[in-house]
């Protein structure tokens, strides 16, 4: 997953997975390797997140992961990835968290952060099918989702491809009608940065 493109107007998007579309786990490449949450893992996991700008300050994601570890450590550590590299060093993370958008709460793809040096090794991509395998494994019932946003237009087209789609419907405080125009502008977006979602 890339940094934000804070050049592009932020508009906020949903994509889902209205059924069981992906099979298999792509495996990591060579060099990095899942490792489960320890508590040494607290500070890299908000440096990383801050890194990547999903979070506007290092005490806001310390705040976030706090939170998710006093409401439900043992959710958490089931279902968050952690990949570190050689040197042991945290490089990227994403996890299933419930998500708030709909009148019900369900399970959404969440905080799903890739160090910059660490970007185009399929990392993302290998964290999400494997999210998306452990799902069909939790009583949950599709479809899967995920929050992203127009700065984020090459998470976009990787969501896509292991078969995300846009939600054109209402959401919490969003209508149909603000849905499309959304994904109208970010689909513009990928026309112009050469991605087709």
């Amino acid at each position: 997953m890339s940094v934000l493109d804070r050049d592009i107007p932020y508009r906020n998007v949903l994509m889902v997975i209205p059924k069981r579309r992906v099979e298999k786990e792509i495996p990591l490449k060579k060099g990095y390797s899942y490792i489960p949450y320890e508590d040494a893992l607290f500070e890299p996991w908000c440096q990383l997140q801050y890194a990547c700008n999903l979070f506007d300050s290092l005490e806001e994601a310390k705040r976030c992961l706090s939170r998710f570890l006093e409401e439900d450590r043992a959710f958490f550590e089931d279902n968050f990835l952690f990949v570190v590299d050689e040197e042991r060093t945290l490089v990227a993370s994403a996890g299933l968290w419930p998500g708030h958008h709909f009148e019900e709460e369900r399970l959404r793809v969440h905080y799903v952060a890739v160090l910059e040096q660490a970007q185009h090794q399929g990392i993302a991509r290998a964290m999400l099918s494997k999210l998306c395998v452990h799902y069909d494994s939790i009583p949950s019932r599709y479809p899967l989702y995920l929050a992203t946003q127009s700065q984020s237009y090459a998470a976009i087209f990787m969501y896509s491809r292991l078969g995300f789609t846009p939600y054109l419907g209402a959401y919490k405080e969003h209508t149909k009608e603000e849905s499309e125009a959304d994904w109208e502008f970010v689909t513009e977006i990928l026309k112009e940065k050469s991605y087709s979602a």
